[in-house]
């Protein structure tokens, strides 16, 4: 790569962590950045006199943590009028809820703005990529424009069901999810037909900050066809396909009761597990599923603040996420709706993932790395893996994102030392304080596709007041709409004998 001048040169890092191979932690050192690529990272001398031009925006980063942007691997960019609101609801319950109620108050004006919030929420605390795993079908353009016009960089999974109707076995038993409404649903020719469109008008899209990917949303609800023509289209444009997989025994039971399997089992037959698979959740699975997942070269998101908010039991002594990592099945990390996340701050979530899985098994060594603890002075902890350079494999993006290295994306994030909860921070204890005591709103600067879209933690790139008055006048039309409000539900799922 030619020298400069670079357009921005990030200089006299106090430290700097390159999630590379060797995942150096640097100090002193500067980055140069050209058009939408790192140009070069090194000693802050050797770097200024090729770099450092008339024109080039020098940042002052000697009192910054500065890491690659992180990378959420799973959010529902529409869940954004439900903040709050689906709580204490058992988790079919709830997603019945969420296709009636979530999808039916959404126009295409008021779903820009849900997207634009939840993106809002995710930049301000360090997030550049994220993955929707379901964008709404009929209303795609609308997330499209959100994720374009904020400066981030997305996959977008357009949501795919073609089952609308219960299996007619008269047994009474629940085994999918009917209640979707009318007008957004799709039978399976409309599903593949729609969906090509949608990767033909929008991926690469934003200067190739826009991907495009395939989400088979319930299982229970996607046929053999849809899945296998999924797997066609995928393997045809050279996209990804993600689904919600074994998140709860209920929604197992329903596709069991289906299909005569389990998720995993199902997705196999199908032809759809792979490289560019992308499962989340994933906690209700056999040793046979596991084994598939990492024969296939799957690749999963762990949700932990979803799990303890719906009790999906990922965290529990039951909870299988140590179990994959420690089999070599690559693992990134996401925080799923509005309503079951953590206010789309990955760094919350890195803090559950390291402390939450030794509470539950009681390790007998200390630290037991297998459970995702660090020891002091860790070199890279395993939630810090997953949140970076995990995620970028899973969404098959590690070519350009997921760490700092020359002729790789300009995606960058200054944090803060000098807020209170990094205070004192030093070499040893830097990446722990990240882990521990850091929050994501300590995000100073934020740098997508070599462009400053945060400084100082205000959103240069929208208006983040217009945004959140926006939200809240829509709000305050859809949830008094929430009829489980005025008529509280006490509802358990009843499986009958066939």
């Amino acid at each position: 790569m030619s020298h400069g001048p670079a357009s921005i040169f990030i200089k006299d890092a106090r430290f700097l962590l390159t999630m590379d191979p060797e995942r150096r932690l640097l100090e002193g050192a500067s980055i140069a950045i050209t058009g939408p690529q790192i140009a070069a990272i090194g000693d802050t001398r050797e770097l200024v006199d090729a770099w450092v031009g008339p024109n080039t925006e020098i940042i002052d980063a000697s009192d910054r943590f500065v890491t690659p942007g992180l990378i959420n691997a799973h959010i529902h960019l529409e869940s954004c009028y439900d903040k709050g609101l689906l709580t204490g609801i058992p988790i079919v319950r709830f997603l019945e809820h969420y296709f009636s109620y979530t999808y039916g108050t959404l126009t295409e004006e008021s779903y820009y703005y849900a997207a634009l919030a939840s993106l809002l929420a995710c930049l301000k605390t360090g997030t550049t990529t994220v993955s929707d795993c379901g964008t709404i079908q009929t209303m795609e353009s609308s997330a499209v424009r959100a994720v374009t016009n904020i400066g981030m960089r997305a996959v977008l999974a357009r949501d795919l069901m073609d089952i609308h109707t219960p299996t007619p076995a008269g047994n009474g038993a629940r085994d999918a999810f009917t209640d979707l409404l009318g007008h957004l649903q799709e039978n399976t020719q409309q599903c593949l037909e729609r969906s090509e469109k949608f990767i033909n008008d929008f991926h690469q899209s934003a200067d190739g900050r826009v991907r495009t990917s395939l989400d088979l949303q319930q299982l229970c609800d996607c046929s053999p066809d849809l899945c296998q023509g999924t797997r066609r289209l995928a393997d045809e444009y050279g996209v990804g396909i993600q689904a919600h997989v074994a998140f709860s025994h209920d929604t197992v039971e329903m596709t069991r009761k289906r299909f005569g399997m389990g998720d995993v089992e199902y997705l196999q037959a199908q032809g759809v597990t792979g490289p560019d698979f992308l499962a989340a959740h994933v906690q209700w699975t056999n040793a046979r599923e596991l084994i598939i997942l990492k024969e296939t070269g799957s690749n999963l998101v762990h949700v932990p603040g979803a799990s303890l908010h719906c009790v999906l039991s990922v965290l529990s002594d039951r909870g299988r996420m140590p179990d994959y990592v420690n089999a070599g099945i690559n693992v990134a990390l996401g925080n799923d709706e509005s309503s079951t996340g953590t206010c789309h701050d990955l760094v919350r979530d890195m803090y559950i993932v390291s402390t939450a899985h030794a509470e539950t098994h009681q390790p007998v060594v200390f630290p037991d790395r297998d459970l995702f603890m660090s020891r002091s002075g860790e070199p890279c902890p395993v939630a810090l893996e997953m949140a970076t350079v995990n995620g970028a494999q899973a969404l098959n993006w590690e070519d350009e994102i997921g760490s700092l290295e020359a002729e790789k994306k300009a995606d960058v994030v200054l944090w803060d030392l000098t807020s209170y909860e990094w205070t004192p921070t030093l070499r040893q204890n830097v990446l722990n304080n990240f882990i521990y005591n850091g929050t994501g709103r300590s995000a100073h600067t934020v740098i997508c596709n070599g462009k400053k879209i945060v400084e100082g933690g205000t959103i240069l790139t929208v208006d983040e007041h217009e945004v959140c008055a926006k939200v809240q006048e829509f709000a305050e039309q859809y949830i008094p709409r929430a009829t489980w409000l005025e008529q509280p539900e006490v509802w358990e799922l009843a499986w009958v004998p066939e």
